[in-house]
């Protein structure tokens, strides 16, 4: 069994949005203005992610912490249009660098100039999960990406996320705005993550990110997830259902009733399965998502 249990680390919680665009490139606020949206709206930290275009970030400051990040957009010949969020670089890259590199290429260019790096909106990217397999070095991919969402209706992907984990992919699910601002498609407040880390700082929420210690929502909170033997247990805010999903057939959903709610659910693992991740969703089509659980094959 893998499992680095988010729930089980020191420090505490700490609510971020790891994608987010200024007028630095196709966004329509400018950075200050988007710092201040995030800081007012009960965020803890924030990552400004323009096309092709370092931001540096900025030390906690109130209780605001701002990552640095950028997103680069590239194309690769055997895998197709790939967008990569790159967090953490020490400083800015030559803006040609990632044109026509393979992204296993800027993967590693990214991670070589300091960077933590997901894969940004695969669905929406036209990306099939075959394209990402065999991808090093990326942490994981948008399971739910905001503006994708309200835009056209690609914003999540979760097959994605269970055919790479099927096959033995490693990988995180993050939940992220990708706020543009443009009029007629609110894309702010819809996805983020919930890390726990030891201190606000770009250091320590990193390590955390990179080691899995987070969870996505875009709204229900999950407050703790234990694996005892074969047995999983979540307990959450209130939500409509619980599912434990699995690779192929397992997969299981755990309801309430009628008109009523779970605020914890428990399910026990078939003893071939490979991994388990939990979503709590809510009424209002709202979800929560853990990061896999690996186990024994």
């Amino acid at each position: 069994m893998h499992f680095t249990n988010p729930f089980a680390q020191p420090g505490a919680w700490y609510r971020g949005n790891l994608h987010a665009h200024t007028t630095l490139s196709d966004g329509q606020r400018n950075p200050a203005d988007v710092v201040a949206w995030y800081r007012g709206h009960g965020y803890d930290f924030l990552a400004l992610t323009d096309h092709n275009r370092w931001a540096p970030g900025s030390p906690p400051d109130a209780g605001f912490l701002v990552l640095s990040g950028i997103e680069v957009d590239g194309i690769d010949p055997a895998r197709g249009l790939y967008h990569l969020v790159g967090l953490g670089l020490r400083g800015p890259l030559a803006q040609d660098l990632f044109k026509d590199a393979p992204a296993q290429a800027a993967i590693d260019l990214l991670r070589e100039a300091g960077g933590v790096v997901f894969m940004a909106h695969p669905y929406w990217s036209d990306q099939l999960s075959a394209n990402l397999l065999g991808l090093e070095g990326c942490i994981g991919l948008e399971v739910y990406n905001g503006s994708c969402d309200v835009m056209c209706g690609k914003g999540f992907a979760a097959v994605h996320w269970d055919d790479l984990l099927a096959r033995g992919q490693r990988w995180w699910g993050l939940a992220v705005d990708d706020s543009h601002w443009f009029s007629g498609y609110p894309d702010t407040g819809l996805g983020w993550v919930w890390v726990k880390s030891p201190e606000l700082t770009q250091a320590a929420l990193l390590s955390a990110l990179a080691a899995g210690h987070f969870y996505a929502s875009t709204g229900p909170r999950i407050h703790a997830l234990e694996l005892a033997g074969q047995e999983v247990h979540v307990r959450c805010s209130p939500v409509a259902y619980v599912d434990f999903i699995g690779a192929g057939r397992h997969a299981w959903r755990v309801t309430p009733g009628h008109d009523a709610t779970l605020t914890q659910a428990s399910h026990t693992l078939d003893r071939e399965q490979r991994y388990v991740r939990v979503v709590c969703g809510d009424a209002q089509g709202r979800c929560a998502w853990s990061n896999p659980i690996f186990l024994e094959a």
